[in-house]
């Protein structure tokens, strides 16, 4: 009976011991269990946080590939508007130079018309053997011409051909009447005999001459413009930009510089 009693009482410490430490075990479980739940809702919201991320990185590369899209087509667009104002431009220039050319030859016909009264007047003064006043350079005897006469005569020469004897009445112009105000447009005169008889190096050399001698006169930026063009007819291409360069800074308000622009903007 001790026996039993005691193999009793001895059972029932290890009993309570093992009964304890499964306990302990379930508690652990449970715990565990629940720090894996925990776990997994985070988880679950970073992946969340994650997607929405990715979702909003998306909407912005999807905003900005819009945009580069719509910033192209504007780009197209600009470069479609400036080829076509590029155009209408050079339509403008061209138009433009052509109304100068308009304008030379109005211009042309008035000046030839006063020179022609400045000539007859002249040949009434020496019939009459009265002096003429208009040039300072010298006093006019009665039997020689004065220079509008000698300058009357270039140009009719000119007209009719006679390029030597054209030549001829605008040097004696500028020998007898040096200082006289059509003395620049005799000496372009010159060149212009020279370039119609095709020596292109001399009527160069004129030109030249016309623009040093005469820098403030009309013919100095028309003198230039005949050279950037003979420059060009021979392929010199560089040379003749130059020039047109030199008419744009020296004589802005010339005609010759709105054509020597138009060049120089219609260069590639």
């Amino acid at each position: 009976m001790i026996g039993r009693r005691f193999f009793r009482l001895g059972l029932a410490p290890v009993v309570i011991l093992t009964t304890g430490a499964c306990f302990a075990t379930r508690s652990d479980v449970r715990i565990l269990q629940e720090d894996l739940q925990v776990v997994r809702a985070e988880r679950v919201a970073a992946d969340s946080a994650l997607l929405r991320a990715i979702d909003a990185v998306t909407a912005d590369l999807t905003r900005v590939s819009a945009a580069l899209a719509d910033l192209a087509d504007t780009a197209r667009a600009s470069s479609a508007t400036m080829m076509r104002l590029r155009g209408d431009v050079r339509s403008d220039l061209q138009s433009i130079g052509q109304q100068l050319i308009m304008i030379q030859e109005l211009t042309g016909q008035s000046q030839r018309r006063i020179q022609e009264l400045r000539a007859e007047m002249e040949a009434r003064a020496a019939e009459l053997a009265v002096p003429i006043t208009g040039d300072t350079s010298r006093p006019t005897a009665a039997a020689s011409p004065g220079p509008a006469q000698l300058y009357q005569m270039g140009q009719d020469q000119l007209r009719r051909g006679s390029v030597s004897s054209a030549r001829a009445a605008y040097l004696q112009l500028l020998t007898q009447h040096p200082t006289s105000d059509l003395a620049p447009q005799a000496l372009y005169g010159v060149a212009e005999t020279w370039a119609d008889e095709g020596n292109g190096v001399a009527a160069d050399s004129v030109y030249a001459l016309v623009v040093q001698r005469y820098p403030r006169s009309e013919q100095a930026p028309n003198a230039l413009y005949k050279r950037a063009s003979s420059f060009r007819s021979i392929g010199q291409t560089e040379q003749a930009m130059s020039i047109y360069r030199q008419i744009v800074e020296q004589y802005p308000r010339s005609d010759a510089a709105l054509l020597a622009q138009e060049f120089l903007r219609g260069r590639p």
